[in-house]
């Protein structure tokens, strides 16, 4: 008799825990699945798993550059508050991922630096060149770049859109 209780009790036991397991594992995780390579994490929000990409990197697997989208020599028109111009300004990648080299901004011959933001776009911290500054940001919507910019010498500004051709 005291066999029987034993191996009652040891089934009782292991039912309980299997149906233990099945009601705790129920939930679906929607992120087994995603592959986000080393540049994001999987994340679930509203019934549905994406990739959130560290800043520099986008899409769906987060393995594309966002710079990647800026680089080359660009032909635009210039409109600034004391004139307009044509010419090129070249972007190149700059030292680390989220960083791009800006030459002849301005059609000056300038060289700025520019780093990627969160929203996509790339900003132009506050930088020195010679006696004036320039900052100011770079978008690109629908193919067309527009680099916003201003630049300030000797207590005058200029405040400047360069949009791509």
């Amino acid at each position: 008799m005291k066999n029987l209780f034993s191996i009652k009790s040891l089934a009782t036991a292991c039912l309980a825990f299997a149906l233990a397991f099945s009601f705790t594992s129920c939930e679906e995780d929607l992120c087994k699945d995603v592959e986000c390579g080393a540049n994001g994490t999987a994340t679930e929000a509203a019934g549905a798993c994406a990739c959130v990409c560290e800043t520099g990197y986008e899409g769906t697997d987060c393995g594309t550059l966002v710079r990647a989208k800026f680089l080359g020599s660009i032909n635009g028109n210039e409109t600034c508050t004391t004139g307009s111009d044509i010419y090129a300004v070249t972007i190149a990648a700059g030292t680390a991922d989220e960083n791009v080299t800006i030459s002849n901004i301005y059609d000056q011959g300038l060289v700025t630096n520019g780093t990627v933001n969160a929203d996509g776009g790339i900003t132009i911290a506050s930088q020195t060149f010679g006696t004036g500054t320039i900052s100011g940001s770079i978008t690109r919507t629908g193919g067309v770049t527009t680099i916003s910019f201003t630049v300030a010498v000797a207590g005058s500004s200029d405040a400047c859109t360069f949009i791509s051709q």
